[in-house]
């Protein structure tokens, strides 16, 4: 998948690792996201080669959360409202997805998906390390 030159980041390893854009000056900003490789069972992370650290969806999502809070209380919008309640559906989402992957339920709501402790181990609210 190619990404246009002006679209504000730049792919370094697809769906891991960025460069994004920067306002008021040029310091570079990185987003690298966590990169899963299973020697013993390749299929369990298709298309991944090799391993490196980094976040995850949530915690990308859970900043911007926090970003749009801090933005509410600089000036009230009703679009800033909306906008929380869209990052948080996306929370609960891939929460949900990665209970359903697991084979667990996921009875909780959008508060404690974007709300509750990560677990360190695998990044999600609910687990089996949990």
């Amino acid at each position: 998948m190619s990404v246009p030159k002006d679209c504000g980041f730049v792919v370094h390893d697809a769906g891991h690792f960025y460069t994004l854009g920067a306002l008021d000056g040029y310091q570079t900003q990185y987003l690298r996201f966590v990169k899963r490789f299973d020697r013993d069972d390749p299929s369990k992370y298709p298309g991944n080669k090799g391993a490196y650290s980094g976040t995850t969806l949530q915690i990308v999502l859970r900043v911007l959360l926090n970003r749009v809070k801090y933005l509410q209380g600089q000036k009230w919008c009703v679009e800033n409202v909306m906008i929380r309640l869209c990052l948080m559906l996306a929370i609960w989402l891939l929460e949900f997805r990665a209970a359903r992957r697991h084979g667990r339920g996921y009875w909780h709501g959008l508060d404690f998906a974007s709300h509750q402790h990560l677990c360190e181990q695998c990044g999600h609210t609910v687990c089996e390390h949990s």
